[in-house]
């Protein structure tokens, strides 16, 4: 007499799992979409209760992802510093990076048009971020992490430039950098407290000290 053969199925569980699995993920992106959109009209310490309403959940789906509210401005550098940089630096690639003035001109527009956050068209202001800084160690910590990594994208561009001679070949790359990212962040401070200042006649001044060549 032959067995007849059972195949088995996929447990119950599987589908509403997967379901359920998907609605959490959807539940975290709408808080930090919630988080991008207010934070900079609101601050980093946006209510909860506006911004959970803003999400359109409770407080409940917050603390399901984000333990403190300083988790949450955490995930928010993450997306916007990897946004960012990308944008103003080009994607990170195998190959041989953007040159210095693909970099500049790909910024000053961002500047001018409030792609670039930190600023008051981009809605986020410098010292809010300072002072998330100075309280939080996560937060003073990841931020230097996203700047030694803009740091290290920018001297691989320079790097390119200097290769294509289109750029002083007697300077560091590394520490020329790092030093025009300071001078990037110094900017973007005056900028937001109404110093005066022509930002294309500045970037080309500069430009010209490196030995930077447009062509």
């Amino acid at each position: 007499m032959s067995k007849k053969i059972i195949q088995s199925k996929p447990a119950a569980s599987a589908k509403p799992a997967a379901a359920r699995e998907a609605a959490k993920q959807a539940s975290r992106e709408a808080i930090i979409a919630a988080a991008r959109a207010l934070m900079p009209r609101r601050g980093l310490d946006v209510s909860l209760d506006e911004l959970c309403a803003h999400a359109g959940y409770t407080r409940g789906a917050f603390y399901v992802h984000f333990k403190t509210r300083d988790d949450l401005t955490l995930a928010v550098m993450d997306r916007v510093g990897a946004e960012l940089l990308d944008a103003l630096l080009g994607p990170e690639k195998d190959g041989p990076a953007d040159d210095l003035m693909a970099v500049v001109r790909r910024f000053l527009p961002a500047m001018f048009s409030g792609e670039y956050p930190l600023t008051r068209k981009g809605g986020m202001r410098p010292h809010q971020l300072l002072d998330a800084c100075a309280r939080s160690p996560e937060i003073r910590a990841r931020y230097v992490a996203l700047t030694r990594s803009s740091i290290q994208r920018l001297a691989k561009s320079i790097a390119q430039s200097q290769r294509k001679n289109r750029m002083r070949k007697d300077i560091n790359a590394d520490q020329t950098a790092a030093l025009m990212l300071a001078l990037v962040i110094g900017v973007h401070t005056m900028y937001d407290l109404d110093v005066p200042m022509d930002f294309v006649r500045g970037s080309m001044t500069l430009l010209k000290l490196l030995g930077a060549k447009p062509f």
